[in-house]
């Protein structure tokens, strides 16, 4: 085991009781989603808000960030009112695709051609992805609304396939969608039953996705293949905690050389980031645990990001705070990031682990 050292604190500047949910790399910056529906474009070096980038009331009901992973400059948020908006951060240009039918949206995954998948909250028996086309589209291209009976909550794109879609509900279900289809019968190419509300979905890899429940039960799939017969047995751990010995699962990073959970306690304030071996079957290696201490203290930890570049750990919790950590160095001595070190809130916001809408 390590542990990460404390690079810095900051609060960017949010208002008293609001906290961040959601951190996404843009370009050199980190844009950060928060419970009073702000959008905040920050400097990860400082941890300080950029001139001009604080975005207010972005949704009636802020839900889903995403950015461009794909060296672009654009924001990507949807929310309750049933809008999607592409924000333009040069430009400080928004766009905004609106739904017809007043439906919230709960899920958003960006796909690497001009396309952007959402997921509705179940409305009139009816929970449906939508496929938007970002450069023209006052319609969505494709909309499946048959395959899942519940509220979407998790969306994500293959990394290499961009027809590739996974999706993750509350009714338990894990679906696979071949996008070019636009027939839900015939793009729907594979089902997963995990047997527990989906709180998180995506992929490991180019063959392997994951599902974690609201509950913390997590298993691992394998990608069917057109011309694959065979039946991969999947990685089932069940329930998570006694396993990672957390209260809670923030959730899972893949990455070039396997994939990291992240599990947390708020009774003993850590946050510890637990590796999955794919050499080994995804089995989890003990032996390499990276510890945060203190974490965000007893509050709940909602987000990490790391950079692989600067090894670099962000985290933003309940505390109304975000964090920089460091577990490897490059140089003998870690610089510091930001205004403060090891500085305590002064005050605690204390909130039950659910989600954010």
């Amino acid at each position: 085991m390590k542990n990460a050292t404390l690079l810095g604190s900051s609060s960017l500047s949010l208002p008293p009781g609001s906290y961040i949910y959601h951190l996404k790399p843009i370009g050199d910056k980190l844009a950060a989603a928060s419970s009073d529906d702000s959008l905040r474009i920050f400097d990860p070096t400082t941890l300080q808000t950029l001139s001009g980038a604080i975005r207010e009331n972005v949704h009636a009901g802020l839900t889903c960030l995403e950015t461009d992973k794909w060296g672009g400059q654009a924001v990507f948020t949807a929310g309750r009112d049933s809008a999607i908006r592409c924000w333009d951060i040069r430009a400080r240009e928004v766009s905004t695709l609106k739904s017809v039918d007043s439906t919230a949206y709960l899920s958003l995954a960006r796909g690497p051609r001009d396309e952007i998948a959402v997921g509705t909250e179940l409305s009139n028996s009816k929970a449906s992805i939508q496929i938007w086309d970002i450069r023209s589209s006052k319609v969505p291209r494709i909309e499946y609304a048959e395959s899942h009976n519940d509220d979407i909550t998790s969306l994500a794109f293959h990394p290499i396939n961009p027809s590739c879609l996974v999706s993750g509900s509350t009714d338990g279900l894990v679906n696979i969608y071949d996008t070019r289809i636009p027939d839900e019968d015939d793009a729907l190419t594979q089902v997963m039953n995990h047997g527990a509300s989906i709180a998180h979905a995506g992929f490991l890899s180019d063959s392997d996705m994951y599902a974690l429940s609201h509950d913390e039960t997590f298993s691992i799939y394998h990608l069917n293949e057109l011309d694959d017969n065979k039946d991969v047995t999947p990685v089932v751990f069940g329930d998570i905690r006694p396993i990672a010995k957390c209260e809670y699962v923030v959730g899972v990073l893949s990455g070039n050389e396997g994939a990291i959970l992240a599990a947390g306690t708020h009774t003993e304030r850590r946050l510890d980031l637990l590796r999955l071996d794919p050499e080994s079957g995804w089995s989890m290696d003990g032996s390499q645990v990276i510890r945060l201490p203190d974490a965000h203290g007893e509050e709940i930890v909602r987000t990490i990001y790391i950079d692989t570049e600067s090894s670099v750990i962000y985290t933003a919790g309940e505390d109304s705070n975000v964090r920089a950590w460091r577990a490897l160095s490059k140089d003998p001595e870690s610089r510091q990031v930001g205004p403060t070190r090891h500085k305590r809130p002064n005050e605690s916001v204390k909130k039950k682990h659910q989600k954010p809408y």
